[in-house]
């Protein structure tokens, strides 16, 4: 029988701050999980990263009970953030179903989330602080699953008119009417803001329509299927993602 050897899972992980070599205290919940999750020990190799597109190599050098010391090393990746910045606009929908679609937009790449309210939301109307903060700690274990050197930034949620008032880049309006992706593609920049806005349940109204329209707003069809607002919100961030 031949023995196929076992892959090392490198772990990774955000950190707060700045980062530069030699040691970084990991505390907390990272550090729990460090320790009695990925059962790391000294000696082992870890991976850092804070967003500002770098990832460091560190290695374990201590561990205590709920504090993990790690001494880093050299730059191991690094890179210039994209000319194109993805915005995500997702209506409000169950919290469970709103949980995946930040994990997942977040591994397909989108820079900035913003939830809204309209006419059709229903269930959750707003993010307690407990909730906000549940979104920006998916976020952050998405980015560290999927190798992103940046965390995606949360808004609060804020009323779909003022998203509309206070935007100023290329718009579209994911819509089962709307036009083919190729012939939506030819039409976006190449650098700047793309916003890609999915309504909740039940759709945009028609008066939403209307006024995302006289913003410049373009409609896109994501295919035959009729898809929930969180995976509708997830394919169309890859697609915007896939431009830049």
């Amino acid at each position: 029988m031949v023995t196929i050897p076992s892959v090392q899972h490198i772990p990774r992980l955000h950190i707060t701050g700045k980062l530069s070599a030699g040691p970084v205290v990991v505390d907390g919940e990272q550090a729990r999980h460090l320790s009695k999750v990925m059962r790391v020990h000294e000696g082992d190799e870890v991976h850092l990263f804070n967003g500002d597109g770098r990832e460091w190599r560190g290695e374990v050098a201590s561990i205590e009970r709920l504090r993990v010391i790690v001494d880093v090393g050299e730059i191991m990746r690094q890179s210039a953030a994209a000319p194109i910045v993805v915005e995500t606009w997702c209506g409000l929908v169950r919290p469970q179903r709103y949980d995946l679609m930040i994990e997942k937009a977040t591994e397909a790449g989108t820079d900035i989330i913003r939830p809204f309210l309209s006419a059709r939301t229903m269930g959750t109307r707003e993010a307690s602080k407990a909730r906000m903060e549940r979104w920006e700690r998916l976020a952050v274990e998405a980015s560290e699953q999927s190798g992103r050197l940046q965390v995606p930034v949360i808004e609060h949620p804020v009323s779909f008119d003022r998203l509309l008032d206070t935007y100023h880049g290329a718009l579209v309006l994911a819509d089962g009417a709307g036009e083919r992706w190729d012939a939506v593609t030819a039409l976006l920049p190449r650098e700047g803001h793309i916003a890609v806005a999915i309504g909740p349940e039940g759709g945009f109204t028609d008066e939403e329509m209307h006024a995302a329209r006289r913003h410049g707003a373009l409609r896109l069809s994501l295919g035959p299927h009729t898809f929930r607002t969180e995976t509708a919100a997830i394919v169309a961030t890859a697609m915007m993602r896939s431009i830049g």
